[in-house]
């Protein structure tokens, strides 16, 4: 029996503890953890690490669900003002979990990020490819990079693999986080086509990954192949009743004036993932199973 504990309680969090506690919940061990000073690391050895050490007695494997992280609220414009805890969360801890982990023999999910690059729609970005919107672009934001710094640290660790993942869609509509929340929310939206994670599809990619035998680990793009445009979405929406009358397509330069800092808008190549098997569905696909199942829309 696998024991497998997920970290944060945010929105990924949340939802991947309920996702593996009713999936394999009666196989494995599955407990969610949340609630520590992740941003100060000087004391996590007294609570979180030494709690873990306590839930893993005993267990033959041993596994994290890594859901902590800061994206900012509303948006990542946020990380802009709050750049230490930014790098705390997204950077520091996720290295001082997986230096702990080596030593204990325990491997760890890592939920993090794509958007470490920027380019056009013929460009798909393998997890080979050095990103060019991180640490060394002056334009990047500091999100991005924080997600490039997070992966420098954590690439040497076999024990970790980092999931990218890109504008997070899921068929809950009262999640601030939810990518179609966020188009039907705002009224001048960019009509680009960006790489995009069914939150169903990834939690089954981690659902594989603990049950694949000498999976190596490392990076890999948890992004739905065959993307579609901002319009294409908008138009599955308005087929299931969800529209927002004041929609309005800008283009970038547009943008920039409603914003902070610069967003990433890229593709990124799934090859990887198909060659281990962990493969996930075409986004339009899974964009009209989860709409067939949505919960209820709040305004």
């Amino acid at each position: 029996m696998n024991k497998i504990i997920v970290l944060g309680n945010g929105y990924i969090g949340s939802k991947a503890y309920k996702y593996l506690f009713d999936t394999i919940g009666n196989i494995h061990d599955i407990v969610h953890l949340s609630n520590y000073k992740y941003n100060a690391p000087e004391g996590l050895k007294e609570t979180l690490f030494n709690n873990l050490l306590f839930e893993f007695r005993g267990s033959q494997g041993k596994w994290i669900v890594n859901c902590v992280g800061y994206t900012g609220k509303p948006n990542v414009d946020a990380c802009e003002e709050n750049k230490q805890i930014c790098w705390d969360l997204n950077v520091t801890f996720p290295t001082v979990l997986a230096q702990f982990c080596k030593q204990y023999g325990i491997k760890i999910i890592n939920v993090s990020s794509g958007c470490i690059y920027n380019g056009p729609e013929n460009v798909l970005y393998t997890e080979k490819d050095d990103p060019n919107f991180g640490l060394l672009n002056s334009d990047s934001s500091w999100y991005s990079k924080t997600k490039h710094a997070a992966e420098l640290c954590l690439q040497n660790f076999n024990n970790v693999y980092t999931l990218r993942i890109r504008m997070p869609v899921c068929n809950d509509f009262n999640a601030s986080k939810n990518y179609l929340c966020k188009i039907l929310k705002y009224n001048n939206i960019l009509n680009e086509v960006n790489s995009k994670t069914v939150i169903e599809d990834l939690l089954l990619v981690i659902n594989k990954i603990i049950n694949i035998e000498d999976l190596p680990g490392g990076i890999y793009n948890c992004v739905n192949p065959k993307p579609l445009s901002t319009a294409q979405v908008c138009e599955i929406l308005d087929r299931h009743g969800l529209w927002n009358p004041n929609w309005k397509f800008i283009d970038y330069n547009e943008l920039k004036q409603h914003i902070v800092a610069n967003r990433s808008n890229c593709i990124l190549s799934t090859d990887k993932l198909k060659v281990h098997g962990l493969d996930m569905p075409p986004e339009k696909e899974s964009l009209l199973r989860i709409l067939s199942e949505k919960e209820t829309y709040e305004e």
